[in-house]
């Protein structure tokens, strides 16, 4: 609740006390006890919020957050009443003005009529017309006011879905699918498993595979170049290997004494 000093002798004042001193006092403007801004005239009655505890008493050090604070229904309703005479019926205006001083204006139909009837002093029917009136101004104005949060809510609802939905996609379309997997990678890995393999290689492999598949040979004997292409199966050694198995094969022709080489045939000796 805004609270006011007088100019003129420094006693302290409710709004609704505001318009009562000043006859009595002849001051010619009040202050706000939170912000200290000086109100001439009827000024003060648009005078409906103030400044918080924390940056009245903290002041330069207040480091107020960003965000706005939100209004009570309350403060909202006194708000609309304050700005209301500006745009009222030249009958009503003057009482919305006396009516923007006062605390604690009631939001409900019933109650707003009484409060007006006791404390404006509108009493009878050409002054119950003015308390519809009144009402029906504020009641339009509250519409609208709801109307315009109302669609600045939706408005800003439907950029929010829109942005989120331009995240999704470009989220979507930057994350790899298996679908949009080479199909190479299969044979890449293939590849890199026989090349492990292939390093695998050792001249005892080599030898005892040789063994092997002459020994399943007819007369335990078979051609260089069919020996090496049935060791290299036997190893289940990729191309990569070809050449090393080559090479182990011609060491191994020459050190093994039970395999030897006639002509084109490597022959096993028993």
């Amino acid at each position: 609740m805004v609270v006011f000093s007088c100019d003129g002798c420094g006693e302290m004042l409710k709004k609704n006390q505001v318009d009562t001193h000043a006859t009595r006092c002849r001051c010619e403007s009040v202050s706000c006890m939170d912000c200290s801004v000086s109100f001439y005239g009827d000024d003060f009655r648009a005078h409906t919020s103030c400044v918080t505890e924390a940056e009245r008493y903290e002041k330069s050090v207040y480091r107020g957050g960003n965000k706005k604070t939100k209004r009570n229904p309350q403060e909202a309703w006194n708000e609309l009443i304050a700005n209301a005479s500006s745009t009222a019926p030249a009958c009503i205006q003057s009482h919305l003005k006396m009516l923007a001083s006062l605390d604690n204006v009631p939001r409900k139909p019933k109650q707003f009529r009484n409060f007006t009837a006791n404390s404006l002093n509108l009493r009878g029917r050409q002054a119950n017309g003015i308390v519809v009136a009144m009402w029906d101004h504020l009641s339009m104005l509250r519409d609208k006011e709801q109307e315009a949060k109302r669609k600045e809510e939706d408005e800003q609802r439907r950029i929010k879905e829109e942005r989120e939905r331009a995240e999704n996609k470009h989220s979507e379309s930057e994350a790899p699918t298996k679908a949009q997997e080479p199909p190479e990678n299969d044979e890449k890995k293939s590849t890199d498993c026989n090349d492990a393999k292939d390093l695998n290689v050792s001249s005892k492999k080599v030898k005892k595979a040789m063994k092997k598949v002459l020994k399943k040979a007819p007369a335990r004997s078979m051609k260089l170049k069919a020996l090496r292409k049935a060791v290299q199966k036997h190893l289940d050694c990729g191309d990569s290997g070809r050449v090393k198995i080559k090479k182990l094969i011609g060491q191994e022709l020459v050190d093994s004494k039970k395999i030897r080489v006639e002509g084109k045939f490597v022959i096993l000796q028993v």
